[in-house]
């Protein structure tokens, strides 16, 4: 199924549509949808779709061939061979592509270049002789972020300046995921979202006319489900020794967030750790985050964190528990979810609060140009914004059971007033479960004010 990407589809859609030829990079981690995005926005376009193997250069542009003659009505070329990249644009740079822009499409580019070394700067040499000057727009995509960033967008990348447009395929927010599952209950599909994330191919796995604990059952708690062994996988595809990020991930999930806890637990060379954290950060498997009002590239504060929410739960409850799997025995994971789920999903919550703001940028009171969150040794705040101008909005986000009442509030002005002594321009109250009707009648008074209630982030 494939929902909203509006915004990537119109980037694309404006991309082709500008004057001359296009050259487009696409990339984002594995099963983020960039193949779904790129087969939806080459409908009714003229294109050539081929999706890289780890075949070799030859038996690949043979197949390219064979897509080129078809679509060409090419009889001859089915005759001769095509054993080479150089081959495949070489006979593009003779073609007329009429009035219609034609798309050639490269999906998973890095399979190619793994057996083709070369490719890129047999592109960029047919590019720069006559391609970039034809009815032609040119889609690159892969799942290997790194690859993608170091060897197409680099300036030392042979491809370095051709480019007209790149793109990073994100996970969706909360609130385009809840697309996929259109009429069910909204804290149902945040529970699945805080399992899966926002990556499409896990949350298609999860039925909404089933528990959360069914669906767990079915897609991650059996040894042959989709979802158990994923991260072993996606690890294998990605890294070469995938232990020693395995080792790195159980310490993050564990409450190491800084480098020497980190080392502490694992036993690894600091520069080593630094090499491992550097590669996973890459694949966007975890993130650095530091307190408002720190510079990132100077302060000491930052912390290492798992930011996709799948590998969060994965290490949280089910990597210490693979033997019950392997035996058939989900009962007492299960139990340890049930136990630890209300908290867990406590911090997701904060993660889309955050998003929220993101998407409703003016909810703050002003521009944002940071939103994140502030810790020091006594406090922290969920929510800290930050604006061009030096305003100041903070948060507090509660997924209790139980209504945020003026209390909450009282306790976030005590904390905001360890932060700063400026002026908070905007207190910001995210509930799962609602307000009193103390705070609600306060909140008619104050213009300082927002008191969010999670069904209705989904009406902004």
């Amino acid at each position: 199924m494939f929902v909203n990407r509006k915004r990537e589809l119109k980037l694309l859609g404006d991309a082709y549509h500008d004057q001359g030829a296009g050259f487009y990079i696409i990339y984002g981690r594995r099963r983020v949808g960039k193949t779904e995005l790129v087969l939806n926005f080459l409908k009714d376009k003229p294109h050539l779709y081929y999706m890289g193997d780890q075949r070799s250069e030859q038996e690949q542009t043979e197949t390219v061939k064979l897509l080129l003659a078809e679509y060409f009505h090419d009889e001859f070329i089915k005759s001769i061979g095509m054993r080479s990249w150089d081959s495949v644009f070489s006979y593009l740079a003779g073609k007329d592509f009429g009035d219609r822009k034609f798309i050639l499409a490269l999906d998973e580019f890095p399979y190619i270049a793994e057996n083709s070394p070369s490719v890129a700067s047999v592109l960029q040499k047919y590019w720069d002789l006559g391609l970039k000057n034809k009815n032609l727009f040119i889609i690159l995509t892969g799942s290997s972020v790194s690859f993608m960033e170091k060897e197409l967008l680099s300036y030392k990348s042979p491809l370095y300046g051709r480019r007209t447009g790149q793109m990073e395929v994100r996970p969706f927010t909360l609130f385009e995921a809840a697309e996929l599952f259109p009429g069910a209950d909204h804290e149902k599909v945040f529970d699945f979202y805080s399992v899966a994330g926002g990556i499409p191919a896990y949350l298609t796995k999860f039925d909404s006319n089933k528990s959360l604990k069914e669906n767990l059952l079915k897609c991650v708690l059996k040894n042959d489900a989709f979802l158990y062994g994923e991260v072993n996988f996606l690890l294998m595809q990605e890294l070469r020794t995938p232990r020693y990020y395995m080792a790195a991930l159980r310490a993050i999930s564990l409450g190491a967030t800084k480098l020497n806890d980190i080392k502490n637990l694992t036993g690894f060379d600091r520069q080593m750790l630094g090499k491992y954290l550097e590669t996973l950060y890459e694949l966007r498997i975890i993130k650095r985050i530091f307190p408002a009002f720190e510079n990132p590239l100077k302060s000491r504060k930052g912390l290492y964190v798992i930011q996709d929410n799948y590998f969060r739960f994965w290490f949280r409850f089910i990597n210490p528990w693979l033997t019950l799997i392997e035996e058939n025995r989900p009962g007492m994971i299960l139990k340890v979810i049930e136990e630890g789920f209300q908290i867990y999903r406590g911090f997701i919550f904060e993660d889309v609060c955050r998003d929220f703001i993101r998407i409703n940028s003016g909810i703050s009171g002003f521009e944002n140009d940071f939103i994140g969150s502030w810790w020091n040794g006594k406090a922290e705040i969920d929510i800290v914004c930050t604006g061009l101008n030096g305003e100041i909005a903070v948060g507090e986000c509660k997924f209790t059971n139980s209504k945020t009442g003026i209390n909450i509030l009282e306790d976030l002005e005590k904390r905001a007033s360890l932060m700063t002594q400026k002026k908070i321009a905007k207190y910001l109250l995210f509930s799962g479960s609602g307000f009193t009707e103390e705070l609600l009648n306060l909140k008619e008074r104050r213009e300082d004010l927002e008191l969010i209630s999670f069904n209705e982030m989904f009406s902004y």
